[in-house]
């Protein structure tokens, strides 16, 4: 006969298993609902889409694919970031179908996917092919994480003209200004071995960095006197690691902007042979970047610039830079900051 204290272990080892069964098969449920494509057709059509027009709040974004490159339309056709483009397109495309919500139109607001206004949550994401013919139209709600966890979202959306909203699971930006959707990298897909860098302060004191290969992870901080000692030749690395990695925040056309005349200069030689010319400001809380290219022994362009000078003056020519202020900051420090503190004043050498 079985006792009381084995029945009642049993009882809860029967119980604790039917828990596990129970949230087995309703795991399974939900994984079996996600797998359906919420716009089935649309992994076939990835390649023909050619524009996306985005309305959210009281912005309007519109990317268009050119024969290279996708561009922002209202950032005066600068290229867009090619990542994000990429993510909208194929993350619409592997959206997933959790389950039906509200058809109710009076609960849209709740869901954040009222009509859009200047004040609504709501996201309308329209794709069209080269004819003009659309693709697909939806409006993107409130989203909140993946009830599978990691880096995916669930999103509530809805057809422009139906009321019914679906919930749905996948990962989508969300990106709802335009100079958010540019390209922000500001050497682009180019990329430069820096063999040294110049920076002229205002105030006449400059600075001076190096490295005789471009195998070298170090550069040298230059014209030291024998006393003088680098304090961190990370603070010294940070300034080129700044400006082959420089971004941008927005552009301006250059003729929409007011510029001063005592900027930061900033001059950048590669080992491909190519010069870049920085022209730094702060001014208005804001920090900017007026960039050209040339090549360092041809300045005067009496020579045609190399190809990939060409391709950055391209880029550039047109242009303002908004950059972050930290990145402003890692290239604008002065040698003193970079040497260690010395009450003594050496003599510098020779």
């Amino acid at each position: 006969m079985i006792n009381a204290k084995l029945l009642s272990v049993l009882l809860v080892a029967a119980a604790v298993a039917l828990v596990a069964v129970f949230y087995s098969q309703r795991n399974q449920q939900h994984t079996a609902a996600v797998v359906v494509a919420h716009f089935p057709k649309l992994m076939g059509q990835v390649n023909q889409v050619a524009k996306v027009q985005i309305e959210a709040g009281d912005a309007a974004i519109t990317l268009v694919k050119g024969k290279s490159q996708w561009t922002v339309e209202q950032k005066g056709n600068y290229p867009a970031s090619p990542v994000k483009v990429r993510s909208l397109i194929l993350g619409l495309a592997e959206l997933q179908r959790i389950e039906p919500k509200t058809s109710n139109p009076e609960l849209h607001a709740k869901l954040g996917l009222s009509e859009i206004d200047p004040q609504s949550e709501s996201m309308l994401v329209r794709l069209e092919d080269k004819n003009k013919s659309e693709i697909l139209a939806v409006v993107i709600g409130k989203q909140k994480p993946a009830r599978v966890g990691g880096n995916r979202s669930e999103y509530y959306v809805r057809a422009p003209t139906d009321p019914q909203v679906w919930l749905t699971e996948g990962k989508l930006p969300s990106d709802r200004t335009p100079a958010a959707w540019i390209d922000d990298r500001v050497l682009g897909a180019q990329t430069v071995d820096i063999e040294s860098v110049e920076v002229v302060h205002n105030d006449g004191e400059h600075l001076r960095i190096r490295r005789k290969d471009k195998a070298d992870k170090d550069f040298a901080l230059l014209e030291l006197s024998e006393d003088e000692e680098v304090e961190s030749i990370y603070s010294v690395n940070n300034i080129p690691r700044t400006l082959q990695s420089l971004t941008a925040d927005d552009i301006i056309p250059v003729d929409h902007i007011q510029l001063g005349s005592d900027p930061i200069r900033v001059q950048v030689d590669t080992f491909e042979g190519a010069r870049i010319n920085i022209a730094l400001f702060k001014q208005d809380d804001k920090t900017y970047a007026r960039l050209t290219a040339a090549d360092s022994a041809n300045e005067d362009g009496s020579i045609p610039p190399t190809e990939k000078a060409e391709v950055l003056n391209t880029r550039w020519q047109q242009w303002v830079y908004v950059i972050p202020e930290h990145q402003y900051d890692a290239v604008t420090i002065k040698k003193t900051d970079l040497i260690k503190a010395n009450n003594a004043t050496p003599e510098p050498r020779a």
